[in-house]
């Protein structure tokens, strides 16, 4: 339990255009077993109600900013009163095994662009001094593991009505491109956690300073095949359309293959490739039309 309690307080601490987020609005929850979740994030709810029976930490509240729903995330006692656990609402997953005390936390909403800052709104009652806090940063696959290359972080204090908030993301290394962005949002601060603190919150979009991409909007259909593959990777769409570029990545993000993709189908040689995990993008203007991976043996 303490290991847990630790990973809790642990992950607390960590010229643009706009973008959605997955779920940005908080409009799409999904009903599991005994409570609701947001559609496309990851909360400590299961968790809580495993220690707490009837206590989610994160809930759909009708008080919202736009639209019929907005995120409400409160701070709970656990363990007999003994201590106060901040709510999390995050893009990375994570699991917690209560049987040894174990967790795993990794991952992110996968994204090769540059965030610039990240807006939203919220409303906020802390207990006593309590405040909320928002961290965000970009990752980079190095081939050994995922490297934190940037981050922004900010306090909520108390608000009663919706307010904005902005926070600015502070890139360690300006000449590499992330491929996995994420976003921890909590209900307190990490060492002193007050119980019964409510932060609600709406609307987020992040900034790139390279294109519109709606992140949010359903794929275009691509199949990709074999998958994995040798010496030839297939891609192939429903529909014939000029302006498309397809792009593919090594495993650091560097660009291998670009070519234009106006037929259904391009059929590309992989044979000066070596083995590995590759990402594509297919894109028409600034906008990602679809984006995945394959593996070349």
């Amino acid at each position: 339990m303490k290991k847990i309690l630790f990973f809790v307080f642990t992950i607390i601490g960590l010229n643009a255009f706009a973008q959605s987020l997955p779920n940005n609005e908080m409009e799409d929850w999904s009903f599991y077993l005994f409570f609701d979740e947001p559609d496309e994030w990851y909360t400590l709810n299961s968790f809580i109600y495993l220690l707490d029976p009837g206590t989610v930490s994160v809930s759909k509240s009708s008080d919202s900013h736009s639209g019929s729903y907005a995120a409400k995330l409160t701070t709970h006692e656990i363990t007999d009163n003994e201590i106060a656990v901040p709510s999390i609402l995050t893009l990375a997953e994570f699991n917690i095994n209560i049987a040894d005390s174990s967790f795993s936390f990794g991952g992110g909403y996968y994204l090769q662009e540059n965030v610039h800052k990240m807006t939203g709104w919220y409303k906020y009652e802390g207990v006593e001094d309590d405040s909320a806090s928002i961290l965000m940063y970009n990752f980079k696959n190095d081939g050994s593991g995922m490297d934190t290359i940037g981050f922004g972080f900010t306090y909520l204090g108390n608000a009663d009505e919706w307010q904005p908030f902005e926070i600015f993301m502070e890139n360690f290394v300006h000449y590499v491109t992330p491929d996995t962005f994420n976003v921890i949002i909590t209900s307190s601060k990490a060492m002193d956690a007050k119980a019964g603190s409510v932060l609600l919150i709406d609307d987020i979009s992040i900034y790139t300073n390279t294109g519109i991409i709606d992140l949010w909007s359903t794929k275009k259909p691509l199949k990709v095949y074999p998958n994995p593959t040798t010496d030839y990777i297939t891609f192939s769409s429903d529909i014939r359309t000029n302006d498309r570029v397809l792009t593919i990545y090594d495993n650091f993000g560097k660009t291998i293959i670009k070519k234009d993709f106006a037929e259904q189908t391009t059929k590309l040689s992989l044979s000066g490739l070596g083995s590995g995990i590759y990402t594509y993008k297919l894109s028409k203007g600034n906008k990602i039309l679809n984006s995945g991976s394959f593996i070349k043996n």
